[in-house]
């Protein structure tokens, strides 16, 4: 099933050896509970186990990722 909407978001950064971030990837993706039938010695049970949909990963460089924030707060305004 292709996720309509996202409900996990993950940060991967890459930094040359002096520490310097040059590379921001955001992962987006949509984590839901697969639920199937299975036959036990005791019936029938309902088994859950966690999955998860790839959405879309948006790679930014330095700059494009501050912009990003800034238009995140600008929209959101800051924590009280």
């Amino acid at each position: 099933m292709k996720p309509e909407y996202a409900n996990t978001f993950g940060i991967r950064k890459v930094s040359d050896k002096e520490g310097e971030v040059l590379e921001v990837t955001l992962d987006i993706a949509y984590k839901y509970m697969e639920t199937a039938m299975t036959v036990t010695p005791k019936g029938m049970e309902n088994i859950s186990t966690p999955a998860a949909d790839y959405v879309a990963s948006i790679v930014m460089n330095r700059q494009s990722a501050i912009s990003l924030r800034n238009l995140l707060i600008q929209t959101l305004g800051t924590e009280p």
